[in-house]
């Protein structure tokens, strides 16, 4: 059962620290796409969540020098960005809303004090514009999504078959995870794993333009005929404005008597429907 106090996400009360914090994840994420080999479903640009925040995990720092490793975190208990290595000291960059640019250069150089080159183009991260960074409202952002995290990850081990770990996207900075039917989809090419499979996604957003406050999604790749008829509780519905899937705010499960129980009632419930629609 949830016993962390659960603090509200209202996006327009830290919007700049939302978006400030989007576009560090989006750094760290492209590192850990040049550093790391391809994966299907592109699983490996994606970030995980730790004790601590956001990381990368541990990455191989090149060809030449096998089983030395290292790791970028964006601690959001502590507000520093932290490059762990196997073979060097720690190193840290306090989080203060600096520009994408500054922050950027910054991690590059001392990636490469410790010897670490990175192949990506700096250009894409030229924002020299400062942003909002309020210590409180990552924070609170922080508390949520550990919750969340531990929640998602609990229905994930209900599941059998493939599924994707349970990762933060940071391009459109959302938590989700993927459960695949093992069916593929008829038209499409079998050897194309990111089209050709039968899927759901179960994910939390803080919001955009579209839905304006944290919620949670379930989407199906391709929609059964019916998923949309699924009334899972009253506080769900189905969205078709932007993408097509099942939505529930956030506040109803932050103020719910049983937060962990009220998501994966709600996870569970659309996943069983799905899974006997896609049949």
């Amino acid at each position: 059962m949830t016993e962390t106090q659960l603090p509200p996400l209202i996006l327009k009360d830290w919007r700049g620290t939302r978006n400030t914090l989007q576009k560090y994840a989006q750094m760290i994420g492209a590192i850990r796409e040049k550093m790391n080999k391809p994966h299907p479903h592109w699983w490996h640009i994606s970030l995980r969540v730790s004790e601590r925040g956001f990381t990368t995990t541990p990455m191989p720092k090149d060809k030449n020098t096998p089983g030395q490793t290292f790791e970028i975190i964006l601690d959001l208990k502590n507000h520093h960005l932290i490059i762990e290595s196997n073979f060097r000291e720690v190193k840290r960059i306090k989080l203060t809303g600096q520009s994408l640019c500054a922050l950027c250069e910054e991690t590059c150089s001392l990636l490469t004090d410790i010897g670490i080159v990175l192949p990506i183009d700096k250009e894409k991260f030229a924002d020299g514009k400062s942003g909002k960074y309020d210590e409180n409202a990552a924070t609170d952002y922080w508390t949520a999504l550990k919750e969340i995290n531990r929640i998602t990850n609990k229905f994930r081990s209900e599941l059998s078959g493939e599924r994707s770990p349970v990762q933060l996207w940071s391009h459109h900075f959302d938590l989700s995870m993927s459960w695949f039917s093992g069916r593929l989809i008829s038209d499409k090419d079998p050897n194309d794993p990111d089209s050709s499979k039968e899927q759901m996604t179960f994910g939390f957003s803080t919001g955009d333009d579209t839905i304006t406050d944290a919620y949670f999604y379930i989407t199906a790749y391709p929609v059964p005929d019916g998923l949309h008829n699924l009334q899972s509780s009253e506080d769900a519905r189905w969205n078709t404005d932007g993408f097509q899937g099942g939505v529930m705010m956030y506040d109803a499960f932050a103020n719910s008597e049983n937060p962990e129980e009220k998501l994966l009632n709600y996870f569970r419930t659309f996943q069983k429907a799905g899974a006997e629609l896609m049949r």
